[in-house]
This record gives structure tokens, sequence and C-alpha cells, in this order.
């Protein structure tokens, strides 16, 4: 063929002494500054505070977007690949709760796990996608035993305060504020707003006891969600 034909001149004349030409298009360097970190550093450091990443579907069922989004008019799909799968979320706590359930049906005790991930909703202002804000998040949500089983410490189940290190240690040096707060997923009496330099950031606390008896979790996870 053609092409056979072509190498076989090209072999001959030599691969060296065919002129190469430099890209024409604009190739720079884009702008890494000290002063912020990128989504692969902030995995790192979740992972370091003994957190296993997960990725969870950008579509989710309905159902989540009401219980821990109080969300009642979620992005419906116009052809989702399953009945359980027809809204977008407007929240990464979902996602991670049915981690979890998987997880209990499977006798798994203790669970650490985050997600970082893109969030949808309904705004006439926000692009690309016109009529629609896609919101980059990070959430994390603890279950179980604050520590791995070990010889050297007492045995103790996760708490609003564990997390609420977590959350400090991601921002240190920095300093936050944690706000009472109510959120339609979490307890009324155990969740807080994160602040910073006076701006809401996120949400932390331990999950509802109603979504605890629902989803039959046992033991009440504690979760945060902050903007990216």
């Amino acid at each position: 063929i053609e092409e056979d034909l072509i190498e076989e001149i090209a072999r001959i004349h030599g691969y060296d002494n065919i002129p190469s030409q430099p890209p024409v298009a604009l190739m720079a360097m884009m702008p890494a500054t000290e002063s912020s970190r990128s989504p692969m550093s902030l995995r790192r450091a979740v992972a370091e505070r003994d957190f296993h990443e997960v990725v969870t579907y950008s579509f989710v069922d309905a159902t989540w977007e009401s219980d821990f989004a109080a969300n009642r008019a979620p992005i419906t799909l116009a052809n989702p690949i399953a009945s359980q799968m027809g809204v977008m979320r407007s929240s990464l706590i979902g996602g991670l709760v049915g981690v979890l359930v998987a997880n209990r049906k499977r006798q798994a005790e203790r669970v650490r796990v985050f997600e970082l991930g893109r969030c949808f909703s309904k705004d006439a202002g926000a692009g690309p996608v016109t009529g629609f804000a896609q919101p980059m998040r990070l959430a994390c949500l603890a279950a179980g035993a604050a520590l791995p089983e070990q010889w050297g410490s007492a045995a103790g189940r996760v708490d609003f305060y564990d997390i609420k290190a977590d959350v400090e240690a991601l921002f240190a040096p920095r300093r936050l504020e944690f706000i009472k707060a109510g959120h339609p997923a979490l307890h009324p009496g155990r969740c807080a707003t994160v602040s910073l330099d006076g701006q809401a950031v996120g949400i932390l606390g331990e999950l509802h006891p109603r979504w605890v008896q629902k989803y039959e979790l046992g033991t009440a996870p504690v979760v945060f969600e902050l903007e990216l």
C-alpha cells in the first residue's frame, strides 16, 4: 500500500535526514503559584489523613438529592442509564454514604473515604454551560473506629472533633471558624459551618439519625464537604 512505499523511501533516505517542523501552536506553561495548592496535592494531603479516595457517579438517585441536599428539583437526565441514576448530584455526601452502605453490607466496620469532584446545580448566570453551575468540591466521610485496631491505644468511635481536626489540618496554617448550623443531611445539634475569613466554605457534622436508620448504617458517620 501507499504507506508502506513511503516508509521504505523514508528508511532508505534516512529518518535523521528528514527535516522536522517545529509546532506552530502556542505552548506556554500554565502558572503554578506558591500561594495555592493543586487538586492532586489536596488528594495527597487527605490520603495522609488516613482516607481512601473513591470515584462515584455524577448522576445519582433522586432520593439521595432529597435526603442529603433537600433538593426537590434536581437536574434530571433526558436519557439516564438506570432509573436510580436519573439526576445530577448537587452534593458529594450522597455518594459517600452509598459507599458506606456497600461497605456495611460487607461487614466493614471502619470506613474512611473521600471524593474530589464536580457537583451540579441550576444557575442562570453560571458557565461554561449556560444555566448550570459546576463547582468542584472535596468531601470526606469517616465511620467506625477513630484509629485502626492496635494495642497502643484504646478503641473509640470517630466523632465530630476527630474530623474537625482533619479539616483544620487541611487549611493549616490558616485559622478556621466553626459556627453552629443546620443541614438536611446532618444531625441538628452536631453540625457546623466551616468559615474562613468570614466566608462560609463548607459544612461539617454527624449524619442525621433519620438517615442512619433509613440506610441501616448502625452508627452515624461524620462527614464534611468543602468548596475546592
